[in-house]
């Protein structure tokens, strides 16, 4: 009997008996014993339900939509107490032989990783994080960096360079802001949905800076508050060039919905004879050109939103040729000692 429940369990020899029952009787003098009562009857699946109810409630749907695929999924039938490595193996040979993208099947990984994760930190379930990338291999070719980048200027095989093309043909949207998003998105290195987010009250004209609300829980966001960044000069002037007063509630871009915005942009692309163009790739031109200003890495992730060095990696990549111009700019006229 430990804290009032009997603990049960049946052996073939008594030998094995006596050391599981000495076994037991140390752990509680120790204070280690842990009830796996619960476990036992535990599925992962009420694990996920509870953190996509508690820790997911407040995401945007893009950030939720793996959830139904794990649901789905026979790993979530697996009782806590009982899950292995192997489970977590099948789940992702699974999702890889139905076709999913390597990166997808990351994402579901990691997801449930973090479910169990934080059922171990935050619920106090006693158990071994098999779904960590430490214990199951994650796929190849599920890393690889985008390097799409939006020309800006002209270059000798074309009388227009790429951003002009796609702005003449954003220009003829029945949508005037659509234009003004685009050239936004390639000065401030916003993210679509941050930039579909903004109102007027989150523009600080004295301060220069912008407010963006959190997208993770609301405890973070109440710890924290809205996230500063701070506004480039000749935007803060577009932005006071307004004709008339908005109120401060106002969107300052109306562009109707994000997703028909989304579907409207492949189109123009295409018209413009832009191939494998996504609205994030300004971004990655956004944070190339401002990098170019903002030589400490700390101070470029202030600026463009991204949470740590490895994810600003994935965008900073700049032309070989810009980084040699760099070199021989300041490297000495003589190979001699100085």
């Amino acid at each position: 009997m430990v804290d009032g429940k009997r603990l049960r369990k049946t052996f073939a020899s008594s030998a094995l008996a006596r050391r599981w029952l000495t076994e037991k009787r140390a752990e509680v003098d120790l204070r280690q014993f842990k009830h796996k009562l619960f476990l036992d009857k535990t599925p992962l699946r009420r694990l996920v339900e509870c953190y996509r109810n508690e820790c997911m409630i407040h995401r945007q749907p893009d950030r939720t939509d793996h959830i139904p695929a794990l649901l789905d999924d026979p790993v979530v039938n697996v009782i806590v107490s009982k899950w292995q490595p192997a489970d977590v193996r099948a789940f992702r040979d699974r999702m890889l032989s139905d076709g999913y993208a390597p990166a997808t099947v990351v994402k579901r990984l990691n997801l449930l990783a973090s479910v169990v994760q934080h059922a171990i930190s935050e619920w106090d379930i006693h158990t071994v994080n098999h779904a960590s990338g430490r214990v199951v291999k994650r796929p190849q070719g599920a890393d690889r960096k985008r390097n799409r980048r939006l020309a800006i200027f002209d270059n000798e095989h074309s009388l227009q360079s790429e951003y002009d093309r796609l702005v003449e043909v954003v220009s003829t949207s029945k949508h005037p802001d659509d234009v003004w998003l685009v050239k936004w998105s390639i000065e401030q290195a916003c993210r679509l949905s941050e930039s579909v987010s903004l109102s007027w009250k989150d523009i600080d004209f004295r301060s220069r800076t912008l407010s963006l609300a959190r997208v993770k829980g609301e405890r973070h966001r109440e710890e924290l508050g809205p996230e500063k960044r701070p506004l480039r000069r000749l935007l803060v002037d577009k932005l006071e060039q307004t004709p008339h007063r908005p109120e401060p509630h106002e969107k300052i871009f109306d562009i109707g919905n994000e997703k028909a915005f989304s579907v409207r942009f492949g189109r123009m692309t295409r018209r413009a004879g832009l191939t494998n163009l996504t609205f994030h790739d300004p971004r990655h031109e956004a944070t190339l050109r401002l990098a170019r200003s903002l030589a400490n890495p700390l101070a470029l992730m202030r600026v463009t939103g991204h949470h740590d060095l490895k994810s600003l990696d994935r965008y900073y990549q700049p032309a070989m040729q810009e980084l040699t111009d760099k070199i021989e700019a300041n490297e000495p006229t003589s190979m001699e000692p100085a």
